[in-house]
């Protein structure tokens, strides 16, 4: 009897040590869900969070400054092109005004050496009609010609008398009045002065 309770009792061994085992495990298993559970509720009380994913307080508030930020930086940037758009319109303005000014300087060079040109023409054909009376002064008696000089004026006495050769000249102021020869001379001779002092130097 002792033999068979012993055979048994070793049998029974094994399943109760496993049974043991068994149940230990699902005690362990409880106390790690409930472990688990505690700690999850403390992590809930501590910062609110919301396990579904759904989102927190704190996100809408930074989404609408987010918002806030970006609607300012648009209206800055709005403000920034306006800025912009009228620079470039000046800018075309100025250039336009430069462009027109440009064209009216160079229309006025034209205009001026236009001017100079025919002030040139009527110089040298004032010179040229200058010297067709000299010479016709030359070829008539001096004191026809004293007459005549005595009654020119002296815009174009001095000219006239300034274009002719010395000797006829002399001929002719010998039968002027003395008072009109000597004012013609002194006319002469200080055109002789202005002439020599515009001339330009001539380096030695």
């Amino acid at each position: 009897m002792r033999d068979i309770f012993r055979t048994r009792r070793v049998r029974l061994t094994p399943v109760i040590m496993t049974a043991l085992f068994a149940l230990a495990s699902m005690k362990a298993a409880g106390l790690w869900l409930d472990f688990s559970k505690a700690g999850a509720e403390e992590v809930i009380d501590g910062a609110p969070i919301l396990l579904t994913g759904s989102p927190s307080s704190p996100e809408p508030h930074r989404s609408e400054t987010s918002e806030r930020l970006l609607g300012q930086l648009e209206g800055r940037k709005a403000e920034l092109d306006a800025k912009e758009a009228q620079l470039e319109t000046r800018e075309s303005v100025i250039e336009a005004a430069e462009l027109r000014l440009e064209a009216s300087i160079r229309s006025l060079q034209e205009e001026k050496k236009s001017i100079a040109l025919a002030e040139e023409g009527r110089a040298h054909d004032r010179r040229d009609e200058i010297g067709a009376l000299s010479n016709a002064y030359e070829r008539m008696k001096p004191r026809d010609a004293a007459r005549i000089f005595e009654v020119l004026d002296d815009d174009i006495l001095i000219p006239v008398a300034a274009g002719m050769r010395t000797q006829a000249l002399a001929g002719v102021l010998a039968e002027m009045a003395p008072e009109k020869a000597k004012m013609l001379t002194i006319s002469l001779a200080n055109r002789e002065s202005v002439t020599a002092s515009m001339a330009p130097e001539v380096e030695p």
